[in-house]
């Protein structure tokens, strides 16, 4: 009998425990090791920040996705990993090996120039933690008002949030708050086609969010605008993108310069064969994906297939994401902005796509 560890709850592996619940590989010991029982779907917590949500419609309870494919959950965390003995020690002491491995921990947040921040920092990963902070936030806003949140990143994450921080800040006493987005020197959300962009800084400032065309960085405990104009603010939400797990460049895996696991476009890690990653953890070497939840959602039925090859000892597939992808941006107020590939919209209508789209993700799960 082979063992196949999952380590982590990603939103890939999720999928691949329901086809697996399904049809369950013959001859297999499945392993889950996540920290915690519940994995929380980012794409809905702008929108439970906003107040469209509650916390528990945009969670996945693990415990009964583990058992519906007939494996052992663990909640504990990976602090090693040693590739070439095919082992994971864990932060209980406790060590795991496995015959095939398939990673999918997602990331922390990258810190980066907000390191020696003295006053009040939300890194909106990890998830679990982040909501704790925000609902602190906000209480301790109510009673005395919140003053100055800056939300640091201008990616799509970032601009989602500082809106959705809007409904709060701004209203959080008599003459409310106010929010600021340092979103760097390429404006918010670059990546995305030049009306997007347009439409998300138009939105971004009839919600009441200043937008600063600036890089920040601290200094003396307090930020700094990159052109020395300090910035005085009560918290700051970190939205600065993604950084891998410490443990990742230590295991033995081929790694890329920021220490996420190389893997070809079946997300096979380049130096392992017996080992896998998908989502955040990984990065492809044909260069094929940037880090998004879309990716990782349409990456799930195809890993599950290519773990249920190796486990055959067949090939696998590859895993080609689609020439255009739909990114839907909720604004805070009950509308979104939309792109797919030369197309933008936006209204009430996109809003509510996206939300019929989260909610049928959740749904998936609830059954079980």
């Amino acid at each position: 009998m082979k063992r196949l560890v999952l380590l982590g709850a990603g939103h890939a592996h999720l999928l691949v425990l329901r086809a697996f619940a399904q049809s369950p590989p013959p001859d297999t010991e499945l392993l889950l090791i996540t920290p915690s029982r519940w994995q929380y779907y980012s794409g809905m917590l702008p929108g439970w920040m906003a107040g469209d949500y509650h916390m528990e419609q945009c969670r996945i309870e693990v415990a009964p996705q583990v058992a519906a494919a007939g494996g052992e959950l663990i909640l504990d965390s990976a602090v090693e990993l040693d590739a070439g003995q095919s082992r994971i020690t864990l932060a209980s002491g406790r060590m795991v090996d496995y015959d095939w491995l398939s990673i999918d921990i997602g990331s922390s947040t990258n810190l980066g120039p907000l390191n020696g921040y003295a006053g009040q920092l939300l890194s909106v990963k990890p998830i679990d933690e982040f909501q704790g902070r925000w609902r602190r936030f906000v209480d301790n806003s109510s009673a005395s008002g919140a003053g100055h949140l800056v939300v640091v990143g201008g990616g799509a994450a970032g601009v989602e949030l500082a809106m959705a921080a809007a409904n709060v800040v701004n209203h959080s006493q008599e003459g409310g708050g106010r929010v600021s987005l340092i979103a760097g020197d390429s404006g918010p959300v670059p990546g995305f086609n030049a009306r997007l962009r347009r439409l998300a800084t138009k939105k971004l400032e009839r919600r009441g969010v200043t937008v600063i065309k600036q890089k920040a960085i601290t200094r003396d405990g307090e930020l700094t605008l990159a052109d020395g104009t300090p910035l005085k603010s009560n918290a700051v939400i970190a939205a600065t993108g993604a950084q891998a797990a410490p443990f990742l460049a230590q295991s033995g895996l081929s790694v890329d310069g920021e220490g996420f696991v190389r893997v070809n476009a079946c997300h096979r890690s380049e130096s392992h064969p017996q080992v896998f990653a998908v989502g955040d953890a990984c990065s492809r070497i044909d260069g094929a994906l940037n880090r998004s939840g879309v990716h990782a959602v349409r990456a799930g039925p195809v890993l599950a297939d290519n773990l249920r090859a190796a486990l055959a000892g067949l090939p696998p597939r590859p895993f080609r994401p689609r020439r255009y992808s739909l990114y839907l941006l909720a604004c805070g107020d009950q509308t979104a902005i939309g792109s797919y590939g030369p197309l933008t919209f936006s209204g009430r209508w996109v809003w509510r796509l996206k939300d019929r789209i989260d909610r049928k993700f959740i749904e998936g799960f609830s059954a079980r």
